[in-house]
């Protein structure tokens, strides 16, 4: 069954009723956050996902190398833990694994040698790491074992993903003809489209129909709600919604499944597992959010506002409508790449997809702020990612429809990486029915 669409009258719904919202919205002005704390315990798997941040911050040339590393090295952990744990489908194939073997250390060896093998940079911080992460194993014999099979592990998922499509940079935009000016940029992002994915079978596997004609009153109406709503000057926006929009303009969004990681009941393969099948599908949604955006190069609302203080607003049956301002500008920056379609909406819908697929409707409570300040609480996978889908709007950086078709596709997403991959297994060892 598919996802619902986040429709325009809910956006329109959320813009009237998210100030109110006071379950799930605190305000400390004096700085200090009533945020409680987290259930998740100092698992390994959060040891080595915060090693990512090692890799620094690439080159352009090595964005989408490193990029790809992020669900690599939470794949590899997952191979590594559940070859001795043998509950889920592999990725490769099951590595031998001696009894009693640690799971521990063999996700620590796995994450390890594929953090040293793609970011270099980082071989000191990762090996301290790694020796405290297998200090914690006291059994000598069990954390050799462990390590053997991490090594393995890691081996396999890096040799899988040698021919990813991830090395390069981007082109630049093409070359007009001769005497015109070129324009001196990359097509940000363009590399992206091309990259080999992990869960779906090409690029354009989900890529979207074409977006609404400029004459259409799907895009007129579109337009001018955005101009009302997005703009930096807006009179319409609440604070809360622009405090929305910030927020999510400059986070993450995979930063919600940190606090899901290590609750009471859970297992390390079971957390592995929905590790890995949540960076599997949000580094697939910029394969997908790409491959659309340069397929049809479709203008942000800002170019389309200017466009039309230029020639005139644009009529529907008859009638001008309020569209067109020369000094438009949104109210969170723009990205450096075309519009269709919307890619914040599409990574917190993959990410919503699995998460609710691994706790179901309502999941146990996650809470995040800012600087203190602003606290966001959520119990359901879907309001987090209607949240993120609104906040472009409110940003002034998405339309309504592309904001609708990208959050389809994050859950498509999603849901392609549970059909497809880490299928359980029964007590004998086979596919469970």
């Amino acid at each position: 069954m598919r996802a619902r669409c986040l429709s325009s009258v809910r956006i329109l719904f959320l813009l009237a009723s998210l100030l109110g919202a006071a379950s799930s919205v605190v305000t400390n002005a004096a700085g200090s956050s009533a945020r409680p704390a987290s259930g998740a315990i100092d698992s390994v798997l959060l040891q080595w996902r915060a090693q990512l941040k090692g890799c620094g911050q690439p080159a352009a040339a090595e964005l989408y190398r490193l990029r790809d590393v992020d669900a690599l090295l939470h794949v590899a952990m997952f191979e590594a833990v559940n070859s001795i744990e043998r509950r889920y489908t592999p990725f490769v194939a099951f590595v031998e694994a001696a009894p009693g073997a640690s799971p521990e250390a063999a996700a620590a060896q796995a994450a390890h040698d594929v953090l040293i093998a793609q970011c270099p940079q980082a071989a000191a911080a990762a090996s301290a790491t790694l020796s405290a992460s297998l200090a914690e194993v006291r059994d000598d014999k069990a954390r050799a074992a462990g390590v053997e099979v991490g090594r393995k592990a890691a081996s396999a998922a890096l040799k899988a993903r040698a021919s990813s499509g991830a090395n390069g940079g981007d082109p630049y935009w093409p070359e007009p003809a001769p005497g015109l000016f070129a324009y001196p940029a990359v097509e940000r992002g363009r590399l992206w489209s091309k990259m080999t994915p992990w869960v779906m079978k090409t690029p354009d596997e989900l890529r979207p129909p074409p977006p609404p004609a400029l004459d259409s009153e799907q895009f007129l109406r579109a337009l001018e709600e955005i101009q009302r709503v997005g703009s930096r000057r807006s009179s319409v926006r609440t604070r809360m919604q622009s405090d929305i929009a910030d927020f999510w303009g400059a986070n993450d969004v995979r930063f919600v499944v940190r606090q899901l990681v290590g609750l009471p009941g859970r297992s390390l393969v079971q957390d592995a597992r929905f590790l890995a099948l949540a960076e599997m599908a949000w580094t697939d949604t910029f394969v997908s959010m790409m491959d659309a955006k340069y397929a049809y190069n479709f203008w942000r609302p800002v170019t389309a506002i200017r466009h039309y203080a230029k020639v005139g607003a644009p009529q529907l049956r008859g009638v001008a409508l309020a569209i067109g301002d020369k000094d438009w500008e949104p109210f969170v920056p723009n990205p450096p790449h075309p519009e269709y379609t919307c890619g914040h909406c599409m990574s917190a819908a993959a990410v919503a997809a699995v998460i609710e697929a691994e706790f179901g409707a309502r999941m146990p409570e996650i809470v995040i702020d800012r600087d203190n300040v602003l606290t966001r609480r959520f119990t359901s996978a879907r309001d987090y990612a209607d949240e993120v889908a609104a906040a472009r709007l409110y940003g002034g950086v998405h339309y309504s429809f592309s904001i609708d078709l990208g959050r389809q596709a994050g859950f498509d997403i999603g849901r392609l990486a549970i059909t497809r991959w880490f299928k359980p297994l029964s007590a004998a060892g086979q596919r469970t029915p």
